[in-house]
Order: C-alpha cells, then structure tokens, then sequence
C-alpha cells in the first residue's frame, strides 16, 4: 500500500445499527409473528372464560392452575401488560412499514406523465394505434366524448411539438391512500385498546333485591367508587326442565341525589349503560337471610325451635349455649363424594370451652345426629336473599375502537373495490395525411378488469367513422 492510498476505516457513526433496527421494524417475518403470538393468545382467551369472577374459575380448575392463570394474567389476558406489549410492538411495525412505503406512494400520486413518449409505452396495458380517413378534429370530438366516459373530470390536454394533441384522463387517485387509511385504523384500535387497559376497569359487584350500591370491586381487587348508585328492583330467573338456566334478567335503576334517572331490564348481552359505565348481566345466586333451626332430643323429641340470622347470635332453647349461623354451600360434598345439596354452616359457641362448627344439610335432617350428645340439630327452613352478579365496564378507548373499526372498514373497502387508473390518448397526422390514434392505459390494482375495460373503449373507437 502506497503512502498517497487512503486507509479504508469501519463506519463508526451508528448508521449501521439503525438501519439494522429499521429492517426489524419493518420485517415481514416480525408481522407475521406477532399476528401469530396474537391468534394464539386470543384463541387462549376464547377458551379460558375472560373476565369471570374468581371463585367461578374454581368449579373449572384446581386451586393451583387459579393461582397459576391469574398470575400469568390469563382471566384478563386482554388487558395483561405481555398482550399489551404485543400490540405495541405491532402498532410501531405498522407504524414503520407506512413511514417505508410513505414516499413511493406519494411518489405514485404526484407522477403524471402527460405525454405518451417512448418510455411510457413500455409499461402501458392493450398500448393500439387506430388510423382514420376522417378529419383530425372530427376524430377529436368523437374520441373526447367515447373515452371520457368513466372518467370524471375534464382531460389534461397537452400540445406537441409535432402539432399532435395528447389527452390524460384520471380517476381514482385517492384509492391509493387505502393502505394509510387502514394501517391508521390498526393504530386507532390499538390506542383505544390501550387507553381502555390504562384509564379503563372492570369489575364486579352482586346486589341483593331491592338493595343499593355505589361501589365495585375491580379485576385487580381495587375499590372503585361509582358517581351515582346501582339499585335491584327484581331479579327473575327461568330454567329449563333438565335445572339448566334459560333466561335470568334484572331490574336496575341508576339513582343520583336520591331520585331515579333511568331504569332498564337487563339480560345476558343486553347491558345498562350510564356516564360511560356498563352493567352486564353475568351472574345470580342466593345467600341466606335466615334460618329456622330445631334443637330434638336423642329420642326424637322437639326441644324448640331458633330463629338464627345470618352473622348474629342467638340463645338455644333448653341449654345455656349460643348459636350463630355463619356459612352456607349450595352444593355440600359429604364423605364419599356424593352431592349433599344446600347445607348451613353454625357455630355453637358454649358457656366453657372453645366454639365448636358444625354443617346442618337441609334435605339431610338427621345429618347432625351422628355428631353424637344429647341433643342434635336440624334445618327446618331456610330463607334465601336473591342476588344479581353485575360485570361493570368502563372504557374511555371504546369510540377510538369504534371509529378505527369504520376506517379500517373504509380502508379494506377502497382497497378491493377501487384502484387507480389512468388512460393516455394521443391524436396527430401521420406522414400519409391520415388521422391517427393511440391509446393506452395502466391500473394499480386489478389489471386484467381494467384491461377489459380498455378493450372494450378501443373497440369502441374502431368503430368511428
């Protein structure tokens, strides 16, 4: 190497790793990895109830896989912050992939070539010279009327050199502004997702008959105060013969400064919604109020009757002890699995010693019996307070989903339906005195349709005479 060569030295500003970085954001295989991560996660989510309250996910799954499936997110896996992150990462490959495109789009948008000249002609479609004995401005008025049609607007006409006239005709320019108007709609989506998982909640709330509320509690156990109150007018429920639910339906009224402002019936996919929050009817079930319960003797005999509400204390005719009745199960497992039906669960506090616990099965009145003593209990009635389950809602980003999803619907409709197409005529006198034609066109999308189109024009002015 002589002493004059220059010494050739590795880049050292940085541009190589940001162009490494652009190609990764604009990678088809990173599209089509996120948008399989997403199918497969949204296809967990279709499996995997979302949004259930949790003690419902235990008739499912053991206590491990709840706690292991919440952890991972997987009851509200649409609003986890890994689903959260893949969708971001999505909206910056879109993102990237218009900026990538923006200018050959523009570019195509702005380029007119107004003159049919030796490089346009290569790339036009069914490119025809037609030659007329007619006069060239008889031919001209024939031909402005015949292949005007279709296109809106008056032609671009251009003057040669040669004194030949050379007519541009447009149509559908904007169709290519399709791809921004979808990919824009993707990104709306998104947002509105986004903003829903952030400044969003969800939650749930049961509500007795004729009882009121003005809290929730949210997803992430959070206390969530409501600006107004949620009030049971009725619950009704209807089953099939098999005990299958068929339809369960609640009356609510919204109520502010104590007075009424709307009242709806609500069904499963038929909510209540106020000042951004929504009522979905998701659940129902019973708690008791009260429970009549008979203390009999060994031999059979009534001793008396309690009274016990639930969470309160009340003397045992006959005995000195107390009793409180503290629990109750809809479905009580007995010893060799079988279903033992509703079952209350007591606590018998006495006058020494510690508080003993005991489960009295409603249609097993001798269950206690076998507990042992000198006395046993059983449930003579049982008074149950109807419950709805109410899933709330409240998602500021629902317009942005909404108006992403009529652009994304515009986009994909100006998409397949629309493309841009040009026709390029020319008219000029050959060297034998004659009128002559040339015709051609292009379309950005759906070629062969536009090349039908353009046989049919030609054939069209074949026939002028």
């Amino acid at each position: 190497m002589s002493a004059d060569e220059p010494v050739k030295t590795a880049k050292t500003d940085g541009t190589d790793w940001i162009e490494r970085i652009w190609n990764f954001f604009t990678s088809l295989k990173l599209v089509v990895f996120l948008l399989l991560m997403l199918a497969a996660l949204s296809i967990a989510g279709t499996v995997i109830e979302q949004n259930k309250p949790l003690q419902e996910y235990y008739r499912f799954y053991q206590p491990g896989t709840v706690a292991l499936f919440s952890r991972l997110g997987l009851f509200d896996m649409y609003h986890s912050w890994w689903f959260v992150a893949c969708l971001s990462l999505l909206a910056l490959n879109i993102a990237a992939c218009t900026m990538d495109r923006y200018r050959g789009i523009m570019a195509g948008m702005r380029k007119k070539n107004l003159v049919i000249d030796e490089k346009l002609s290569k790339s036009l479609q069914n490119l025809t010279t037609i030659r007329y004995a007619l006069p060239l401005d008889v031919v001209e008025k024939k031909v402005a009327a015949l292949a005007g049609k279709g296109f809106p607007g008056k032609p671009v006409v251009t003057q040669a050199e040669d004194g030949g006239r050379h007519y541009f005709f447009e149509k559908g320019k904007y169709s290519r502004l399709s791809f921004f108007v979808t990919h824009l709609s993707i990104l709306i989506i998104f947002l509105g997702a986004i903003s829903g998982s952030f400044f969003g909640y969800k939650g749930y709330v049961n509500i007795f008959e004729g009882e009121t509320v003005s809290q929730v509690e949210t997803r992430a156990g959070r206390i969530q105060y409501l600006d107004f109150q949620v009030k049971c007018n009725t619950f009704n429920a209807e089953f099939y013969p098999s005990g299958a639910p068929m339809d369960y339906r609640s009356d609510l009224s919204i109520l502010q400064n104590g007075k009424e402002v709307i009242r709806k019936t609500i069904r499963v996919n038929d909510p209540l919604t106020f000042e951004g929050v929504t009522f979905y009817q998701s659940s129902y079930g019973g708690q008791p109020d009260q429970a009549a319960i008979d203390v009999v003797n060994r031999d059979g005999a009534l001793i008396g009757t309690v009274t016990a509400p639930f969470g309160g204390k009340v003397d045992i005719p006959g005995v000195a002890d107390q009793m409180e009745a503290a629990d109750y199960q809809e479905h009580f497992p007995m010893s060799d699995g079988a279903d033992g039906g509703r079952a209350v669960g007591v606590n018998i506090y006495p006058v020494t010693g510690s508080p003993v616990g005991l489960w009295l099965l409603v249609n097993h009145p001798e269950y206690d019996k076998q507990r042992g003593g000198d006395t046993y209990f059983r449930v003579r009635d049982l008074k149950l307070k109807k419950y709805t389950g109410l899933q709330v809602n409240r998602d500021p980003g629902e317009i942005l989903v909404w108006l992403g999803s009529i652009l994304l619907i515009a986009g994909i409709m100006i998409a397949f339906f629309m493309s841009h197409k040009k026709l390029w005529i020319s008219l000029r006198t050959d060297k034998k005195g004659r009128s002559e034609l040339t015709i051609g066109g292009t379309a950005n999308k759906n070629r062969d349709a536009y090349a039908k189109e353009m046989e049919q024009m030609i054939q069209s002015l074949k026939e002028v005479s």
